[in-house]
């Protein structure tokens, strides 16, 4: 009785190469389409982060509105004041950071100076790679940007949108909500605040050696000629990143398109393939335009 049971049985007690093979290439099919789920999972969670912010950034701004009786200034003075970002800082709750900030000197002078080295979490979609300045990579940027208004012709009137085009940087519209020295309130949004962009997301990666034209977050503009924090609406979201300065294109790394904030301080996705008309129908306050993003 020396054999025994497990030999008497005829069982093996390891696996052969063959099936350790198959076992591992098993294991790696059930990876490889286990990925893009988890990938998809962690993008939607990224987006709805990036949602959130967007609607504490619009909130923010009906509580300025509610304080000061209108709107901030897309930016002030004849170069590089502080802009909106600066602004809103008592109402999202970074007050302590606004009261060591100066408004009526530029983004770069004096107290202001240190804080372009500061990341700014509220202003950064977690789906933007890239997160840094491009005239400097020691300095943070905003991918939130105030929706100055659409450049080109009025689609329901077809009447061209009031613009200042003096600069060499793509002009301001002045059919928005925002404007260089020049305050917008609520009674001015004739088209309706859950008709009207406020906020536009610009988080995408450069491509094709083209730079975003990232300027640092506190950064406001220059008298017609540039603007940092705001951005004209001048072509289709996720479209052509060697526009002017002030024309660079709305669009992110979210699969499709990007988010703005509604005056409501609601928050829509706005996929790439809109009708351009209903585009530019949104990004103006008081054009009195026929078509909406639905």
């Amino acid at each position: 009785m020396s054999v025994s049971l497990l030999q008497r049985s005829g069982r093996r007690s390891a696996f052969t190469l063959v099936e350790l093979l198959v076992v591992i290439a098993i294991i790696g099919v059930l990876i490889a389409l286990l990925l893009p789920a988890v990938q998809q999972a962690r993008e939607a969670a990224r987006r709805m982060s990036c949602s959130n912010q967007l609607k504490q950034l619009g909130l923010a701004l009906h509580n300025y509105h509610d304080t000061t009786k209108s709107f901030p200034y897309g930016s002030r003075g004849s170069s590089n004041m502080v802009g909106w970002h600066v602004a809103i800082l008592p109402f999202i709750e970074q007050t302590n950071l606004f009261d060591q900030m100066d408004m009526t000197v530029n983004y770069d002078t004096g107290v202001n100076a240190p804080f372009r080295s500061t990341r700014m979490e509220p202003f950064l979609c977690p789906s933007g790679s890239s997160e840094k300045a491009d005239d400097n990579s020691a300095y943070y940027t905003t991918h939130y940007y105030g929706v100055m208004g659409p450049t080109g012709t009025n689609p329901s009137s077809g009447v061209a949108y009031k613009e200042n085009t003096s600069g060499s940087h793509g002009g301001f519209s002045r059919e928005g909500v925002w404007y260089h020295d020049e305050v917008r309130k609520m009674r001015d949004i004739t088209d309706g605040t859950s008709n009207t962009l406020f906020l536009g997301e610009i988080s995408w990666n450069a491509r094709n050696g083209n730079a975003t034209r990232y300027r640092p977050w506190s950064r406001g503009g220059k008298s017609n000629d540039f603007m940092a924090p705001c951005k004209n609406v001048a072509q289709p979201i996720n479209a052509d990143y060697t526009a002017l300065f002030n024309d660079m294109s709305y669009g992110s790394n979210h699969p499709g398109g990007c988010l703005f904030a509604l005056g409501d301080a609601s928050v829509r996705f706005v996929g790439e393939t809109i009708n351009y008309d209903a585009l530019l129908s949104a990004a103006s306050c008081g054009g009195g335009e026929t078509l909406t993003l639905d």
